[in-house]
Order: structure tokens, then C-alpha cells, then sequence
């Protein structure tokens, strides 16, 4: 009916709205202050941090919950298969980044810079590459239609860019105490770091971009139906 008033619909899921923005800022602090205190350890500390990343975890299911999600809607690259499409990629970004570390070592390219980077990784830190990558591979994948970019170069580019200043402001400073952009490891520490993480995050979203590019989709293909 004409002048019928109808609610608002984003057809395509994206954008956000300044409630959505929000609490994905809350999600943001809350999991970085949660994290701090895991690390801090101690009994309270540890149930502090705990409660910290529930309250990210419900805050960025507010956040994320109402809009408009599913094959029906996004088509056959929908949520779930960006996400299990994201921890893939980002598996595959965080063994590729223990390997770029490893050739920094090998070549002597770190030495060459003068950055004091560990490029010796135990099997400990193998693992610890790859739960990295997993994780921030979940996040590519959920946030992957907000990530400005043409194509999925672009929007690996732009999401190393948050990578990297997560590394460099704040894991660097206040949880490894090398100071900001990593200085004590050398004053060349920070290119390599942008380096590496963008060449990891353009491979998981190459990973993602190829899920909706095969035709048979052999990874998203069993979540959408």
C-alpha cells in the first residue's frame, strides 16, 4: 500500500549502524582487558579475565545477532561458511607466517635489518602461529563484508593493517615489553611485522574469496545447504 510505512531491511548485511559500532568497541575493550588479565595470572585475575571476554563474547553477539545473515539473503558466501572458510585461511595464514619468520632467519634478512625477532620457533610456537591464525581468521571471516576493498588483495591488506597495530601497539608494549612498534627488537622490527602480516592476511582472504569463486564451493558448499 502506498505510504504504508515498511522497516528498514539491509538486504546485503552490510554496514553498520552507530549501536552495532558501539559495542563492537565495547567487544574490542573488553576482550583486550580480558586477555591482559589471563595473562597476569592469579586466581582472581584469571576469573576477571574470564568474565572480560564473556561479556566481549555477548557484546559482539548483540552487535552482530540482528542483521540480516544466511544463503537467502548473502547467497552462497554466507556467515557460516565465512567463518569456517576464515579459520581455514587463517590456519594456513599462521603456518605460512611461521614459515616467513623462519626464512627471515635463514636468509639473514632479519640479522641484515638488525630486529631481534625470535626467528628460532619451537614446536610450542608453531602451535601458538596457528591458534594466532585461527583466530584472527574467525574475526577475517565475520567482519569480512564490512573490510573496505574491490577484491580480496585489498581486503587482506586492510585487515594486516589491524593485525598490525594489535602487534605493534599493543602486544608489543604492554604484554611482550618491548615497547611501542616493537622497538627494543629493532628499529626495523615494525616493517617486517607489517610485511608479514600482510602477506598471511591476503592468503586467508584468498582462501575466503575462493570459497565464492569455485563453482562447486567444496568447502562452503556442505554449510550453505
Amino acid at each position: 500500500m502506498q505510504g504504508e510505512a515498511r522497516p528498514a531491511v539491509n538486504p546485503d548485511g552490510r554496514g553498520l549502524d552507530g549501536t552495532a559500532v558501539i559495542l563492537l568497541t565495547v567487544t574490542i575493550v573488553l576482550g583486550l582487558a580480558g586477555a591482559r588479565l589471563l595473562i597476569t595470572g592469579g586466581r582472581s585475575a584469571i576469573t576477571g579475565g574470564i568474565l572480560l571476554l564473556i561479556g566481549a563474547l555477548a557484546a559482539e553477539a548483540v552487535a552482530f545477532g540482528g542483521r540480516a545473515w544466511g544463503p537467502e539473503v548473502e547467497g552462497s558466501l554466507d556467515l557460516s561458511s565465512r567463518l569456517g572458510l576464515g579459520v581455514l585461511g587463517g590456519m594456513l595464514a599462521g603456518l605460512f607466517h611461521a614459515i616467513l619468520t623462519l626464512s627471515a632467519g635463514w636468509t639473514g634478512l632479519a640479522a641484515l635489518l638488525g630486529s631481534g625477532i625470535d626467528v628460532q620457533l619451537s614446536a610450542a610456537e608453531w602451535g601458538v602461529r596457528l591458534l594466532h591464525g585461527v583466530a584472527w581468521g574467525f574475526l577475517l571471516g565475520l567482519a569480512w563484508r564490512l573490510i573496505p576493498g574491490a577484491d580480496f588483495v585489498g581486503k587482506g591488506l586492510v585487515f594486516s593493517l589491524v593485525v598490525s597495530a594489535y602487534v605493534l601497539l599493543i602486544r608489543f608494549p604492554f604484554f611482550v615489553g618491548v615497547g611501542f612498534l616493537g622497538i627494543e627488537f629493532g628499529v626495523f622490527t615494525s616493517v617486517l611485522v607489517l610485511v608479514g602480516n600482510a602477506l598471511a592476511a591476503v592468503l586467508a582472504a584468498g582462501v575466503i574469496a575462493w570459497g565464492a569463486r569455485s563453482p562447486d564451493r567444496p568447502v562452503s558448499q556442505p554449510l550453505v545447504h
